[in-house]
C-alpha cells in the first residue's frame, strides 16, 4: 500500500471518528462545511479522492479540533513506510 493511500485512510477514520464522537451526522456536516453531501461522503468511505487541504480545514474548524489532530494519526501510521 502507498503512502499516499495510508495518509488518506487515517484522515478518513480519523474524520469519521471525531464525526462520530460528536453525534454530527454526514449530512449535518456537509451543511456546516459547505462540501455537498456526495463529495463528504466519497471522501469518508475512499470512493473518491481525498480531502483537500481546504475542505480538512473547515471540517476541523466544524469540529473544533485542529488540522493537526486530524492528520497526526495518519502521519504516524507512515512512520516506518
Amino acid at each position: 500500500m502507498s503512502t499516499m493511500t495510508l495518509i488518506s485512510e487515517g484522515i478518513r477514520h480519523k474524520i469519521r471518528q471525531e464525526l462520530r464522537d460528536a453525534g454530527i451526522s454526514q449530512r449535518t456536516a456537509a451543511e456546516q462545511t459547505g462540501i455537498p453531501l456526495t463529495t463528504l461522503s466519497r471522501r469518508l468511505t475512499g470512493n473518491g479522492r481525498p480531502f483537500l487541504v481546504t475542505e480538512l480545514f473547515v471540517m476541523a474548524k466544524m469540529l473544533d479540533t485542529p488540522v493537526s489532530a486530524l492528520v497526526v494519526d495518519a502521519e504516524a501510521a507512515t512512520s516506518g513506510v
